[in-house]
């Protein structure tokens, strides 16, 4: 924890317009936490400025600052702090700005599970204790510079059915990366086991399913997997599932942008490369839980990927 006092309750803000949310989730937390409440954004950017945190926890509908905007600002005053948004709405603008901006490590529903929220505070809290000296990769503006040698990098796997789609990423990516194809999911999971893969890039669905489905035990089974959606259209919930359940780095919208797309998937393999230099920072990215029977996988191509955990040589 970031705190001087040996043994300190972690530190938790809680970021609300109304005093009666803020005055029941203090009550709730107040045993296991050292909580501190701020009623809108600008009052939470002040106790941010003058005290270290262990989380974040802001709504996102707020008057004169939304949560996302101050999740932004927040990320950089203190960028170990874990940051959750509470959202009641389908924002989806609100959400792909906190997936790309905000780089937050769960989504909240309101009206909330105590339990849920608690189970998720605790995650969030053992997460903030990770060094993340090295976590924020170079930033996403600034041009279009070129990358390092692609030969001495990880490869970029673009999971696309369709040939026009992947000849795009081809004309974009072709001499910026390592770049490998694959129609389905189990051509994906193939490439994986063939080759050193840093970076996954996939539309919402594959072949009718979910592709939260595949990332979510790509991403328990091999945490330094960085994924990346580029979609003609998405929803919330879509959105919701892919961070909370996959953490997904990137949520880019159709047509494809050339300069964007190769700033982004530089990014992310700045960010693989910075989850294989310390493992234990993968705990920061960690996924939701789920139960890998209700998806639409299938048990081979599960069994398939905890395979390539022992190969890989993770415990």
């Amino acid at each position: 924890m970031s705190h001087d006092t040996p043994n300190a309750k972690p530190r938790v803000l809680f970021v609300d317009d109304e005093q009666r949310i803020l005055t029941s989730l203090k009550m709730l937390c107040r045993r296991d936490y050292d909580v501190r409440i701020a009623h809108g954004g600008e009052a939470a950017l002040e106790v941010l400025r003058n005290a270290p945190v262990d989380v974040i926890v802001s709504d996102q509908r707020m008057p004169g600052m939304t949560g996302i905007e101050l999740l932004r600002q927040a990320r950089e005053l203190q960028p170990r702090a874990m940051r959750l948004l509470l959202t009641g709405y389908a924002d989806l603008n609100a959400i792909i700005g906190s997936i790309n901006e905000g780089e937050i490590f769960r989504f909240i529903s309101k009206p909330w599970s105590n339990d849920d929220l608690k189970a998720t505070l605790a995650q969030a809290a053992e997460a903030a204790g990770i060094d993340v000296a090295d976590e924020a990769p170079a930033p996403e503006s600034g041009g279009d510079a070129p990358a390092a040698a692609p030969d001495s990098q990880p490869g970029v796997l673009v999971l696309e059915p369709d040939e026009t789609r992947r000849r795009a990423f081809r004309d974009v990516l072709g001499d910026e990366c390592r770049l490998f194809e694959a129609e389905t999911l189990d051509g994906a999971v193939e490439r994986l086991q063939q080759h050193d893969i840093g970076v996954i890039i996939s539309d919402v669905r594959v072949q009718g399913t979910p592709i939260v489905d595949l990332l979510n035990p790509l991403k328990r089974y091999q945490p330094h997997l960085v994924s990346m959606i580029l979609t003609d259209r998405a929803d919330a919930h879509d959105a919701i599932e892919l961070i909370n359940r996959s953490q997904v780095y990137r949520f880019l919208l159709r047509p494809l942008r050339p300069a964007m797309c190769r700033i982004s998937v530089r990014s992310a393999l700045q960010q693989h490369a910075a989850l294989k230099r310390n493992p234990e920072r993968t705990r920061r990215h960690r996924v939701q839980e789920t139960d890998e029977r209700a998806g639409g996988l299938g048990e081979g191509l599960v069994n398939r990927i905890r395979m390539m955990r022992s190969r890989l040589g993770l415990t």
